[in-house]
């Protein structure tokens, strides 16, 4: 082959291999849309579901089920951390595929969202210091509240606040800095998720759950709107389902079997 010919098929075959998408790089170095990773975000301060060990790995509840979830869809999960604010709307943007932080399924993130089917059933609840006998919602007229911004604690709080004739309303980036400031005496009464709030009270002798609101909460996975990864994850959701490791999960952070027909182990229809 001619010399000039050699050369040319050379330049095209550096062409062809930095412009293959097989071979175009995220900025993370990852392939786009690597089929043997699952990019989750979550929200990193949200005991027991997901939350930083003492060496700074992510572990929970939830971490424990994505995984396991990623296990049944033959992937590799790989997580994203960022504000609870932050995580419905990178799931429009497609830097994940999914998140999980104790997401509550509503009928307004449903417009919005796909969700596979519930994994867990509470309610939501009001912590305060013990020492400052609040023992109900009328307590805390023109008191102080606090909740995580974004969440069904703060739509909650800011429903009811009128009827209820609380105070200043202080919204927080999640759940150790709210009760942070109640320590401080920078908020009289903490809105969060029950599980989460008695999950903190092991090691807070100080703290005390004073209400437990009239709340039907169902945590699910959320997806993308239309995501071709929603029946995927719904099924394999029900696979941990019935075969036992959704119940292990739950014995392993709250030290005890799933309530009889919990979510943890019943199949349910996407909502």
């Amino acid at each position: 082959m001619p010399a000039v010919a050699m050369l040319a098929l050379v330049i095209a075959l550096v062409v062809a291999l930095t412009l293959s998408p097989a071979r175009a790089q995220a900025p993370n170095g990852r392939a786009p849309g690597d089929p043997l990773v699952l990019r989750v975000g979550t929200f990193a301060d949200n005991r027991p579901w997901v939350f930083r060990d003492e060496e700074g790995r992510l572990v929970g509840f939830e971490v424990d089920l994505v995984r396991a979830l990623a296990g049944e869809l033959g992937r590799r999960a790989d997580f994203t951390a960022m504000p609870f604010k932050d995580l419905l709307p990178a799931l429009g943007t497609g830097s994940v595929d999914l998140v999980v932080c104790s997401i509550s399924v509503t009928p307004e993130r449903r417009a919005r969202i796909d969700f596979t089917q519930p994994y867990y059933e509470t309610s939501q609840a009001v912590v305060v210091l013990k020492k400052a006998r609040i023992r109900s919602l009328a307590d805390l007229a023109g008191k102080t509240v606090t909740a995580t911004t974004g969440t069904t604690n703060e739509q909650w709080l800011l429903d009811n606040r009128s009827r209820y004739r609380f105070g200043p309303a202080v919204m927080v980036g999640g759940l150790d800095e709210g009760l942070s400031l109640l320590q401080n005496g920078g908020a009289d009464a903490y809105f969060g998720d029950l599980p989460a709030l008695l999950y903190s009270l092991l090691t807070r002798p100080d703290l005390a759950v004073a209400v437990r609101l009239p709340t039907d909460d169902r945590y699910a996975v959320a997806l993308a709107h239309g995501s071709a990864l929603t029946p995927r994850v719904d099924a394999a959701l029900a696979t941990l389902k019935r075969n036992g490791t959704l119940a292990a999960i739950h014995h392993r952070w709250f030290g005890s079997a799933p309530p009889q027909d919990s979510p943890v182990t019943t199949e349910l229809p996407r909502p």
